[in-house]
């Protein structure tokens, strides 16, 4: 088939070559709400507010595509700004071929939970429910920016589209068609404000025992969150999904890390994850909350056994890491370094 280019594809085209700003996420539903932060704080630090409203619309739909409709593992959002506008891509990693990126005709509002980062009972599984194909939400892409298209890259496929500041809406059209490699961490950086935490020598599996530990805690005060009786761990239910919202792209993309470690064969793997230097101190707040759970599973008023030293270090490692490489630029202690100076 023969590609068109537009004046603003050229644009875009002419461009790859400079530095971005990218994140690598989980394709998962509850990476959107990270997708989204990164978008707009990215667009803040680039000095190009005007465009946050319809790139957060934007993003939002095509991470979504691509952690509900792609098959993929991960998937990485890219946004660079170009001379006359500015360029998002999200790129995933899954089987499901870019022919499958087609917007419909019509299309109705999505749903408003959705763009709402503050909603503490957020479930991005029922926002998008009613999101059966892919097209519905693509439709909104389509009309609101002025150029888009998805390349196939071997290993999935990019979509990307550009914003123009200039409030125009487009007609639903598809996207446009072409072939590319897959993208490279070369020259790619974080918006102002974000930092990349490592964890370096994490150990695999004792990572996911404690996250799976994690959900049972919160899975047992959510059931206790409606009982008159147990006012301690109804406030302590409603801390702990607080401070769970906000990190939760970088616990999903930690996580799916470990598993394909798992997977693979691996003991100890580094974990790379972005996110806002603010949740230091939430983290921080976590690591109190569940200490707070265990005591209540000690005294038995929780049926979920009590986290057991080795869960114990572990968070306490992890918390130290990430707080410090967060509020105070620490370089990563690796797992087996910590556990030498703590004398473990």
């Amino acid at each position: 088939m023969v590609v068109h280019h537009s004046k603003v594809q050229d644009d875009v085209l002419d461009h790859r070559g400079t530095a971005e700003l990218r994140i690598r996420l989980a394709a998962d539903p509850a990476s959107v709400p990270g997708a989204r932060r990164f978008v707009t704080d990215g667009l803040t630090s680039l000095g190009r507010t005007g465009f946050i409203d319809d790139a957060a619309l934007c993003v939002t739909e095509l991470a979504a595509n691509a952690a509900l409709h792609s098959a993929s593992t991960f998937m990485e959002v890219g946004l660079r700004a170009l001379d006359r506008s500015v360029q998002i891509v999200v790129e995933d990693d899954g089987v499901v071929p870019g022919d499958a990126v087609v917007p419909r005709a019509s299309f109705g509002a999505p749903p408003a939970d959705v763009f709402n980062d503050d909603a503490a009972d957020l479930d991005l599984d029922l926002a998008l429910a009613d999101e059966t194909t892919t097209g519905r939400g693509l439709g909104i892409v389509s009309v609101l920016a002025e150029d888009w298209g998805v390349e196939d890259t071997g290993a999935g496929k990019r979509v990307w589209l550009t914003l123009a500041d200039d409030d125009l809406e487009h007609p639903v059209r598809p996207p446009r068609t072409s072939t590319a490699s897959p993208a490279r961490d070369l020259d790619a950086a974080l918006p102002e404000g974000w930092a990349l935490v490592r964890l370096m020598g994490c150990p695999v599996l004792l990572s996911l025992r404690q996250d799976d530990h994690l959900d049972e805690l919160v899975r047992e005060l959510q059931l206790l969150e409606g009982d008159q009786a147990a006012p301690e761990s109804q406030a302590l239910a409603q801390r702990l999904e607080g401070l769970l919202s906000s990190p939760a792209h970088a616990r999903h993309t930690g996580r799916r890390i470990a598993q394909q470690a798992a997977a693979e064969g691996r003991t100890h793997i580094d974990v790379d994850m972005a996110m806002p230097r603010e949740l230091g101190a939430q983290v921080r707040a976590l690591q109190a909350a569940v200490k707070e759970a265990d005591r209540l599973c000690e005294d038995r008023r929780l049926l979920t056994l009590a986290s057991d030293q080795d869960l114990r270090d572990l968070r306490a490692w992890m918390t130290d890491e990430v707080s410090g490489q967060l509020e105070d630029g620490a370089a990563p202690t690796s797992w087996e370094d910590w556990r030498a100076a703590h004398a473990i």
